[in-house]
């Protein structure tokens, strides 16, 4: 007599469905993606993936987000509050955002190339994320500016350009065939940061003006 098959606890099932969803979004996008190889992959039903996920590709795409999230602001936090000077606490959250990208390539380009077009809650929630990295630096950032004798209102602003830059050159160090170490990439990055918060006028509007007289 044959044993009987055995049942498949259902967190282990939604395991399986993240994990395969993770490996298929990672190396086929969003679009290129279909329930049914995930649901194939996991070695469950599409009946089955629509219990646990009832919005379908949307929803899981967004689950598998949520636990890259999760685990690039949890590192980024944790190194930025490991000291109490401004400097090392950027070069920690540098560092640890490079880490993040090296060793989760595929959910780092998932964070910066997904779109609110795929769906409006993916949208939201990225840009929720960016936000709230953001604001951690710009708290740095102020710290910075307060410390150089600098008025700190434009620190949200040098943060989102900081955090665009950063997002672009570490995209690029990725595709290098014979890409630098990342703590040499962090060490270019600070040093060119510290550099420009080091020129900055102390009021950003008359300095322009005074460029420009006409």
């Amino acid at each position: 007599m044959p044993e009987p098959r055995r049942r498949v606890p259902r967190e282990e099932r939604r395991r399986r469905l993240l994990a395969g969803a993770q490996e298929l979004f990672g190396t086929q996008g969003y679009r290129s993606t279909e329930v049914d190889q995930i649901a194939t992959w996991a070695g469950v039903t599409k009946p089955m993936l629509y219990r646990h996920f009832p919005g379908g590709k949307a929803e899981i795409f967004l689950a598998v987000l949520e636990e890259h999230i999760s685990t690039l602001l949890r590192s980024l936090w944790e190194a930025m509050a490991s000291s109490s000077e401004p400097r090392k606490r950027l070069r920690n959250g540098l560092s640890a955002y490079l880490e993040f990208a090296e060793e989760n390539t595929a959910g780092f380009n998932l964070l910066i190339a997904s779109s609110g077009e795929l769906d409006p809650a993916v949208g939201r929630r990225l840009r929720e994320v960016r936000e709230s990295i953001a604001s951690g630096l710009a708290n740095t950032i102020a710290d910075v500016m307060r410390g150089a004798g600098l008025q700190a209102q434009g620190a949200p602003l040098y943060a989102y350009a900081m955090l665009g830059g950063v997002e672009s050159v570490t995209s690029w160090w990725l595709t290098l065939p014979e890409r630098p170490e990342r703590d040499e990439v962090v060490d270019y990055l600070l040093a060119f940061l510290w550099r420009g918060f080091d020129g900055l006028p102390r009021m950003p509007g008359r300095h322009h003006t005074q460029r420009h007289p006409g």
